[in-house]
């Protein structure tokens, strides 16, 4: 999206140039770039034209007599709209405009040309234009063009993220420097002038939440006045007349999508919101006829539909030099619906980029306002009547955001006064409440949810590049990582890919047909998929996998053997699972295998193999599947067993559900969540060594024999996890003497180390520590300190 340096500044006042504010907005997450530089050229100064005659060798050009009022000027030509008297703009030689194309000295088509008279697209004012720019009569000769034309505005382009349809104009934009640069955005006063009556307005369908039309009545359709004009052009639009370049320009300020119709040319002044008929017509402003079916919102007179809801409206009902009484729309339409009407049709526009990223309910009043007031300003006319229809009331978002939940997830500091003034730049009600603040979110943020997008506002608007760096320590020590999941990914993924499996990759989406054929459950439905393929979020890797299997068979593949690593969605929740599918032949047909040349068939016992070796260890039984899933074969599957629980089923599909194929598929499906934690994770962290010295102590206690010496670790290592300072441990003896210890028992001695990172211990700490750890081996194992 293009914006207007100049217009911006109308919002929120700052100094910072184009190329500065680029870097501000690029810096807070607003991709920025300035495409045009203002007054971007040399030595172009106003002159005027003293005659204008024919080329003597080319009929399409002009030779032309400039002066600046002191030195006169030969220039060669080709606008059709130059003449003598006109004061225009003259780059002389030397002059550099805007890409650095420098004007030299030359002969075109064998005159010399002095010089080169400029359009409003040379200098880079317009991305079009037609002719030279011709300047006021009145204007003074031989002064530089930038001092005749004035604040010369720049260009900006900006891309957004699709969760920032508030950024999508000109305010949205200045809050974000406002917030950034603590500034105030100041919004232009309107008039509110009363209707003598509510219009005649139906909204039947809940995708229109609410739908403002204002009649105005008398109005005269005309060219706009240049000023505007211009702030369209600037931004991209080509102005068409007075009222349609208000709604334009009311967008592009505001971002609320605005529709003129001419209520003369419907049925009557009754405005109908509905939803489409099947196959409804309608020939929509870029002169296309489009098919309309019932998943799409039109409004419509109470006869034919008279414009796409949110996309574009319909060339009949369009505004044109005879219209005198003007029907204005702000709505509000559920951006699925738009997003799923314009991909349809295959049909976008201004609006609809909008609409399909969310606008807002607060803006689409003002804005609705803003425009009635210009168009009575630039066009005349009087407010005949005002509807404002609401489905439903607007319900604010508030959110509890916990003063030091900032400093903790950010991981440095910012202080209460900073997170609070920045909150209320971007428009948000603050309400502090002892140790939180409760937040209230302006209607324009639909992205802004939960607490954690509050924090993100923050350190967007604080600026990531204040974000303390880190020192880099040198003083540190490998000590294990507990994380599991890196360790047993690698160990299957290891495994089957040597067995000769290649790994898919699918979409976490299943189609409700898709899953039947399995005899599958869906739990997850999707409120506004993209396809019909992608509706539910899928129960089991098995339909993503026997798809890639299907595919690869079909083009002619006789062995397919593939797993994959992803998420289901059961009614339990999410969980991580390995699949696999085996298909036809066991060995690649180029590999070399028994004498007599006989290539098996993946089957139920070659398959159980593959399981039984990638199993972890020998904890996991293979057993009788006592409740097996419906697409296997009754008399071929079996379950995996760890710890007295399934964690995996495999068998042969059913023949129903691989009809489609001409021999036997194996499927695999293990549970990796249930079984991870026999894997210990090699992975290593840091730990940083401390300054502070270890404190050792040598201790002998005397237990039962018939006591299991894993208890007695087990209580030591209770210890440890609390947190104090034993930090480790090592048996070093066990000693057995029934004549000094006594019947039936046993000596064990450890040495205990004990640590403090923050400061150096006493001979007291460690001893009250120790008599601790002796007090919980007497008290829960009867193991006594050795006398």
């Amino acid at each position: 999206m293009k914006l207007s340096y100049n217009w911006l500044k109308k919002f929120v006042d700052f100094s910072l140039s184009p190329q500065e504010l680029s870097k501000v907005l690029t810096s807070i997450g607003i991709e920025t770039s300035v495409v045009s530089h203002g007054a971007n050229w040399t030595s172009v100064i106003t002159a005027k034209v003293l005659s204008k005659e024919k080329h003597p060798n080319a009929d399409k050009l002009s030779l032309c007599l400039l002066t600046d009022g002191k030195n006169n000027y030969s220039v060669v030509c080709g606008a059709k709209n130059v003449d003598a008297g006109q004061i225009v703009p003259l780059a002389k030689i030397g002059a550099v405009l805007p890409g650095d194309f420098e004007i030299k000295k030359s002969k075109i088509r064998g005159v010399e040309s002095e010089g080169m008279i400029c359009s409003e697209k040379e200098l880079g004012l317009k991305d079009s234009s037609e002719g030279i720019l011709v300047l006021d009569e009145k204007t003074e000769t031989g002064v530089p063009l930038e001092n005749v034309l004035g604040d010369i505005d720049s260009v900006l382009e900006i891309e957004i993220t699709t969760n920032r349809g508030d950024c999508l104009s000109h305010l949205g934009v200045a809050r974000e420097i406002g917030a950034k640069l603590k500034k105030q955005v100041v919004l232009p006063v309107i008039k509110t002038p009363n209707s003598a009556q509510a219009n005649n307005v139906t909204v039947e369908s809940p995708l229109c939440s609410r739908y403002i039309g204002c009649l105005i009545k008398g109005v005269k359709a005309a060219p706009s006045p240049k000023w505007l004009a211009d702030s369209l052009e600037k931004c991209g639009i080509r102005p068409i007349n007075n009222i349609v370049d208000i709604t334009n320009y009311v967008m592009l300020e505001t971002g609320q999508p605005l529709h003129a119709f001419d209520i003369t040319k419907l049925s009557s002044e009754k405005v109908i919101v509905r939803a489409a008929a099947k196959d409804e017509k309608i020939t929509a402003l870029d002169g296309k006829e489009y098919k309309l079916d019932a998943d799409m919102l039109v409004i419509a007179d109470e006869q034919k539909p008279v414009a796409i809801a949110g996309v574009m409206g319909g060339e009949y009902s369009g505004i044109d030099d005879k219209t005198e009484t003007v029907f204005l729309e702000s709505a509000i339409f559920a951006p699925s619906s738009i997003r799923k009407t314009s991909k349809k049709l295959n049909l976008s526009s201004d609006s609809s980029y909008r609409y399909e990223r969310g606008v807002s309910w607060d803006i689409s009043q003002y804005a609705s306002w803003r425009a009635v007031n210009l168009i009575l300003e630039l066009a005349g006319g009087r407010l005949e009547s005002r509807g404002d229809v609401r489905k439903v009331e607007y319900e604010k978002t508030n959110i509890i955001l916990r003063i030091d939940r900032v400093s903790k997830l950010l991981g440095y500091n910012v202080d209460e006064k900073e997170i609070t003034e920045i909150l209320r730049y971007l428009g948000i009600d603050l309400e502090p409440k002892g140790e939180v603040i409760l937040c209230t979110v302006p209607s324009w943020r639909n992205d802004i949810k939960e607490e954690v997008d509050l924090i993100e506002e923050v350190a967007r608007i604080h600026g990531y590049e204040n974000i303390p760096a880190v020192k880099e320590q040198d003083d540190a020590v490998f000590v294990k990582n507990n994380s599991f999941f890196p360790e047993i990914v690698a160990a299957f993924r290891s495994k089957l890919s040597g067995l000769g499996f290649s790994e898919a990759l699918n979409y976490s989406f299943s189609e409700i047909k898709e899953l039947e054929l399995f005899d599958l459950k869906y739990s997850y439905k999707i409120a506004n998929p993209i396809s019909k393929e992608n509706e539910v979020l899928r129960p089991s890797l098995l339909p993503s996998l026997y798809k890639n299997l299907s595919f690869n068979a079909g083009q002619g593949a006789s062995r397919v053997a593939l797993f994959e690593y992803g998420k289901i969605f059961t009614a339990k929740g999410e969980r991580k699972t390995f699949g696999a599918v085996m298909y036809g032949s066991v060995w690649q047909e180029w590999w070399k295998w028994s004498e007599n040349k006989i290539n098996p068939s993946f089957d139920f016992y070659f398959g159980g193999g593959i399981v039984k070796n990638i199993l972890p260890s020998e904890d996991f039984i293979i057993s009788e599947n006592l409740n097996p899933e419906g697409y296997y074969h009754p008399g071929k599957t079996a379950a995996v067993i760890y710890r007295g629980k399934p964690v995996a089923q495999f068998g042969i599909l059913k023949p129903s559900v691989s009809a489609d194929l001409k021999g036997e598929v194996f499927y695999f499906e293990f549970d990796i969540e249930s079984v991870a934690g026999v894997y210990e994770s090699s992975a290593s962290l840091y730990k940083h060594f401390t300054k502070f010295p270890s404190v050792k102590r040598d201790i002998s206690v005397t237990a039962d024999k018939s006591l299991q010496f894993a208890k007695i670790e087990k209580t030591i290592k209770s210890i440890m996890k609390a947190g104090n300072i034993l930090k480790d441990y090592s048996l070093f003896s066990v000693y057995e003497d029934a004549a000094k210890l006594g019947e039936g028992k046993i000596s064990y001695s450890f040495r205990l180390s004990y640590k403090n990172d923050e400061k150096t211990l006493t001979d007291k700490e460690v001893n009250d520590d120790m008599n601790k750890l002796l007090e919980k081996l007497d008290g829960e194992l009867s193991v006594k300190l050795r006398q």
